[in-house]
């Protein structure tokens, strides 16, 4: 077996290693794959399936709440100066206002997710893409943690397709495929893959970027945010769901008779019959008359459903704490409405959250434009060493106040009125519009 064929079979088991982790973290994420992990295994025998559990959507609410604030507003390259107008065009004409907020929301869920660069149709605009860890696998440096090879493997019109991305070629290879799903099964070896064409790299870099998220020494790959809420959704799904059927079954009143003379078994049981069908027409006013004197009639206690309640509850408030949420973010108030100080404040660990990723993300996407520019002048990009991405502040301010808290650092000095735009939230289009509108409006009144 060549060193090719040693590296394409790596990438394909890693692939394949961590297809069912990634497909189960999606299911969690879209609600599809909501279990009652904590039934005893006897009963989910005998009810073969036909218990639905009570999705709760946790796990899209924990993942949704982060990236709702990640925006990326521009890039600049120093502290303190505008946004890079031919930066933020390429961003534009890739259409990565989008693209990157599905690279967020992949890298949340899955723990990571992917951007590859590449020639586009127009030379002076690269091609960016974001891919998702279920169709891209990358191999780090051990020592520089650098990307040294990646693979994207896919499948269409019955043939799979996998693209081998090195440093000085990139290579791709295809394969038939008798079903859809042969795309995404374990493979064996790498047999059937045969070499369709292969392109010169002229980068010397693999053009894959990496978005990682909460990423460790030893764990490069990054973490799912889902790791610790899908245990506490499961625990609460299957509480919800008991809650259901206790509800069904034991919190509506029971009526008893006894001392009614029924007779022979045969007139019982068809006694037994019409009582069961007036039973469900009965209206809650209507006598119920025996005529043998002993005949007693009564009802069984409802069952309390607040034990289940007071469990879903304390589940909550836990997910609330691992996933930094606040606590109105969960349905979980006190009976005094909170005042919006207090609402803000118990957004700081959410605030701070979005931020840490902010960080994480910020680099790759500056990897990202560094790349693209590196494609289109054939150079590497050494003017971009100190590109910075501008984010959107993820704190939660009404107009009024962010308007009046800019106009004060404005009117002190401590930032001019460009900084004081980008703190806005104005894109770099936007600003350049109020700069020319400015210069316009000061040349008329000279």
């Amino acid at each position: 077996m060549s060193t090719r064929d040693d590296l394409l079979y790596s990438l394909l088991s890693g692939l394949d290693e961590t297809r069912a982790g990634l497909v189960e973290l999606d299911r969690s994420y879209t609600g599809t794959s909501v279990k009652l992990s904590f039934l005893a295994p006897e009963v989910a025998e005998q009810l073969r399936g036909r218990l639905n559990a009570v999705r709760l959507g946790w796990s899209r609410l924990v993942v949704n709440a982060t990236e709702e604030r990640l925006d990326v507003e521009g890039f600049r390259l120093a502290a303190g100066e505008p946004a890079d107008a031919e930066l933020w065009r390429i961003w534009q004409a890739n259409s990565m206002d989008e693209q990157s907020q599905q690279a967020h929301l992949e890298a949340l869920v899955l723990g990571r997710s992917y951007a590859l660069v590449w020639a586009g149709r127009d030379r002076r605009t690269p091609s960016i893409t974001v891919e998702s860890a279920r169709q891209v696998h990358a191999i780090r440096d051990p020592a520089s943690r650098e990307v040294t090879a990646a693979i994207k493997r896919w499948h269409g019109a019955g043939v799979g397709h996998s693209m081998l991305y090195e440093p000085d070629r990139i290579t791709h290879f295809t394969r038939q495929h008798t079903s859809p799903d042969d795309a995404e099964v374990s493979l064996v070896g790498i047999s059937g893959w045969t070499v369709s064409e292969v392109i010169d790299n002229p980068l010397s870099v693999v053009p894959v970027v990496a978005l990682v998220n909460r990423p460790r020494l030893m764990l490069p790959d990054g973490e799912s945010d889902l790791s610790e809420v899908i245990p506490l959704e499961n625990a609460a799904s299957k509480l919800a769901t008991d809650l259901m059927v206790s509800a069904e079954y034991s919190a509506a009143p029971r009526r008893w008779i006894t001392g009614m003379d029924l007779g022979s078994q045969q007139r019982a049981d068809a006694t037994a019959t019409k009582v069961s069908a007036k039973w469900e027409q009965a209206p809650a006013s209507k006598l119920w008359i025996a005529g043998e004197p002993d005949t007693k009639f009564g009802q069984f206690p409802e069952a309390s459903l607040d034990a289940y309640v007071s469990g879903i509850r304390m589940l909550t408030q836990q997910v609330a704490a691992v996933a930094g949420l606040p606590p109105h973010y969960l349905g979980l108030s006190s009976e005094n409405p909170a005042s919006a100080d207090a609402i803000r404040s118990s957004e700081a660990g959410l605030v701070a959250k979005a931020r840490r990723r902010m960080r994480w993300f910020g680099g790759a996407w500056e990897d990202v434009l560094r790349l693209a520019v590196h494609v289109r002048d054939g150079v590497p990009a050494v003017a971009l060493d100190g590109l910075e991405t501008v984010w959107r502040d993820p704190e939660t301010r009404t107009v009024a106040q962010a308007a009046d808290a800019a106009v004060k650092l404005v009117q002190s000095g401590i930032v001019p009125p460009q900084q004081a735009r980008i703190d806005l939230g104005y894109s770099p289009v936007q600003q350049a519009a109020m700069e020319a509108m400015t210069t316009t409006t000061t040349e008329g009144i000279a």
